[in-house]
């Protein structure tokens, strides 16, 4: 007779890059409670969570026990969730497929310090190749995070003598800073710019 495993027998990855967010995991929570799950946990041979952490943090306090069903392979065939309890076209196929992509927005926070140390300098690995960008860290403000915004759009900050200020962000593929350079008449060698620094 097998061993029963439930879902709190994996280990979770003590270095996992991404951070999520508080937000994030409250709808995570809210999705397995309204649809149940839509998505697998995924493990290395040794049972340590490749992907899922969070999904297995949710699994463990939303259904308890949670006894999972563990398929075996090795990445070269798809693995297909069939959920018998959802007919296409309904309310709950919909939520379901919105809770899905939704959360999986909400849930990301990078971490770029995790990232540098171990993906770049441990095991070289070209992150930007892998689909990183600098907009997915968590490095921007809340209100402009994800966002294509006007500057009117944005807060106001204040200036050392409390005139109103407004910023810009401008973002561009590291092989185009020659042409930004010119563009602003600096070398770029810091993040913050103040206007008097790139009018003469």
């Amino acid at each position: 007779m097998s061993k029963s495993i439930k879902i709190s027998d994996f280990t979770q990855d003590d270095r996992n890059f991404n951070r999520h967010t508080e937000a994030g995991m409250e709808l995570l929570k809210k999705s397995i409670e309204t649809v149940g799950v839509i998505e697998a946990v995924t493990v290395s041979s040794d049972d340590k969570i490749i992907t899922g952490n969070a999904r297995q943090e949710n699994f463990c306090e939303v259904l308890g026990y949670a006894e999972p069903i563990v398929v075996d392979i090795d990445g070269s065939r798809p693995v297909v969730l069939r959920r018998t309890d959802i007919q296409s076209g309904t309310k709950r196929y919909h939520e379901a497929a919105l809770l899905a992509n939704t959360t999986a927005k909400k849930n990301i926070s990078l971490d770029i310090e995790l990232i540098q140390d171990i993906a770049v300098e441990e095991f070289d690995i070209d992150i930007v190749e892998l689909g990183v960008e600098i907009m997915d860290f968590d490095v921007f403000p809340p209100e402009i995070r994800n966002s294509d915004l006007t500057p009117d759009m944005l807060p106001k900050i204040e200036g050392d003598d409390n005139t109103l200020m407004q910023r810009v962000i401008i973002t561009y593929p590291l092989e185009r800073q020659p042409e930004i350079e010119r563009i602003l008449g600096v070398n770029i060698t810091k993040v913050i710019y103040n206007i008097n620094e790139i009018i003469r």
